[in-house]
């Protein structure tokens, strides 16, 4: 595969976050079973892969194989967000499938945020608080199995944002000399 400039990985996966931040919003916060929520959704899942592979060639200079893997886990966060998708007309199969992507979605953020700690060209605070935001994906799922209905994802979702905001505001500004 090819290898795209830093500065248009980062440009391609901040807008692509922020741009399924907005869908996330209209489709995602009060999800029904209509035609164009389905479409709403697809989208997003569309989106998803694309920031996977973004990220991946984004972060591909920090370490090769963790990269991969951290582009995998949310390639694998698609692919179980389509079958939710399927079942959306049974919206409680749905949520629990998607509960079940959240955790890889969760695990995704993580290596996210540790690579981006790691990089010398993103803002450490940055992959802090992406580590932060992994958190809520990955326990507020093991709460809902658990029987507990807590959401501390509300309050560590910023991290993603800021993310999303930096690489579409500064992430033009980096370029292949800065991982050197």
């Amino acid at each position: 595969m090819k290898n795209i400039p830093l500065r248009k990985a980062a440009m391609i996966a901040g807008a692509s976050l922020v741009l399924m931040t907005i869908l996330a919003i209209i489709f995602l916060l009060d999800i029904q079973a209509t035609f164009y929520s389905i479409v709403g959704i697809s989208i997003i899942i569309i989106l998803d892969i694309t920031v996977a592979l973004a990220l991946y060639f984004l972060l591909k200079p920090v370490n090769k194989n963790i990269s991969l893997s951290m582009s995998l886990f949310r390639i694998i966060y698609a692919v179980i967000f389509a079958i939710a998708l399927y079942n959306i007309y049974d919206l409680t199969t749905f949520h629990s499938i998607w509960d079940i992507g959240s955790i890889f979605f969760g695990i995704h953020l993580f290596i996210l945020g540790f690579l981006v700690c790691k990089s010398r060209y993103i803002p450490k605070w940055l992959g802090i608080l992406v580590v932060i935001a992994s958190l809520g994906y990955i326990i507020d799922p093991l709460l809902k199995f658990s029987g507990y209905t807590f959401e501390i994802g509300m309050f560590t979702f910023s991290g993603e944002v800021l993310f999303a905001l930096w690489l579409v505001i500064k992430g033009r500004k980096i370029s292949d000399k800065s991982i050197s």
